[in-house]
């Protein structure tokens, strides 16, 4: 299958971009190479590549030390991710990024700086036992002690918590919700590391008075969320794309291989049909990403339609087309050797990741009301 741009009219530092990141990922970080990176409890030598590559500014604007891209460029190096089923830090980095992008406060603006810089890795941690997706209230409290805070509490799925130097928790204080910066391994900050199926590392962490630092008070924080919220869901759908295009791109290879009563499987009128049936579902997912960048800057409404409609079709029809993929390879699929397995965990993930569904389907269908 042919690669498409992330968007149709792409400039030409931003098919660089994409060029640049599929030639890197594809040299360093192949399917067989990939699993022996994951089996290190450390981020591999390829994040740092990352970092040194710009990736972490790549869509961040120039005073916030980035390099002066969009929304677009985001969206491009995610599909790319997705396409070589990328785990590492990433996303998380970048969600945090979003999140204090429009902060006024010194401290939110030297931890974006470093970020973008690579200096400092930072993570968010915001859902909690028995929240369902990010939209949920944090009920971790945050009591102010002199200049600085406590907080009390607890957080689960803080996805790559355990290579973070900092994580920016949401807490409730009595001016209302706010965003702190928690150093992970500081005084009453106790975690639990462990892999989720896609081999993704995600962390629980308990805060028992452990010192904060306020970044986004009360007044900026349901802004500050908002943007959180649309990279997340920006990069999984982005990401959708490309494990959709990759995975059905192995397939067909893959029954072009196979032969039965002496011919191709692929030249089965049948599986021919599936398979464009699956490429045209994987067209509609690109639509829906392409309407999600264009809402980018738009009314708060319009951008959670949009992005709460890529969540939904990133995660119903790349379980779908992965499924359907896993099917036909038969039953070498389920082997952990075959990439096509990989491809379906994650795609299971990206459903459930943030919010599954369920949950993004009943808040549009709020937005609509």
């Amino acid at each position: 299958m042919r690669e498409r741009d992330v968007d149709l009219h792409l400039n030409e530092e931003q098919k660089l971009l994409k060029e640049s990141a599929a030639r890197f990922l594809r040299d360093q970080y192949a399917f067989d190479r990939r699993k022996l990176l994951i089996a290190d409890d450390a981020p591999s030598g390829v994040w740092s590549k990352l970092v040194d590559l710009g990736w972490l500014g790549a869509w961040l604007p120039e005073e916030a030390g980035g390099l002066g891209g969009s929304a677009v460029e985001f969206a491009i190096l995610m599909e790319e991710a997705g396409r070589h089923l990328y785990v590492g830090p990433y996303l998380s980095a970048s969600i945090a990024s979003a999140l204090l992008r429009n902060a006024d406060s010194r401290g939110a603006r030297e931890r974006l700086a470093a970020s973008a810089e690579g200096e400092r890795h930072l993570t968010v941690a915001h859902l909690e036992p028995g929240s369902r997706g990010m939209m949920d209230s944090p009920t971790v409290r945050g009591i102010a002690v002199g200049s600085s805070y406590r907080l009390t509490g607890r957080k689960r799925l803080v996805y790559s918590g355990c290579f973070a130097d900092e994580t920016i928790v949401s807490a409730v204080t009595p001016d209302g919700p706010s965003f702190f910066a928690v150093p992970m391994g500081g005084t009453g900050v106790a975690t639990r590391h462990y892999r989720t199926v896609d081999n993704d590392w995600v962390s629980d962490v308990e805060f028992d008075l452990a010192e904060a630092e306020l970044l986004v008070g009360a007044p900026g924080y349901a802004s500050a969320l908002d943007d959180a919220i649309y990279v997340a869901l920006l990069g999984v759908g982005a990401e959708a794309i490309g494990l959709c295009e990759a995975v059905l791109t192995q397939t067909k290879d893959y029954l072009a291989d196979r032969k039965q009563f002496g011919r191709s499987l692929i030249e089965f009128q049948a599986l021919q049909h599936r398979i464009s049936d699956l490429f045209v579902e994987t067209e509609t997912l690109r639509w829906s990403l392409l309407d999600a960048l264009s809402q980018s800057s738009s009314a708060r409404t319009l951008r959670a339609r949009s992005i709460f409609g890529l969540k939904i079709q990133a995660g119903s029809i790349a379980t779908m087309v992965a499924g359907q993929c896993l099917h036909l390879h038969g039953g070498m699929g389920m082997t952990d050797e075959m990439p096509v397995s990989h491809y379906y965990r994650r795609a299971r993930m990206i459903e459930a990741q943030f919010g599954n569904t369920d949950y993004f389907t009943a808040a549009y269908t709020t937005l609509m009301d």
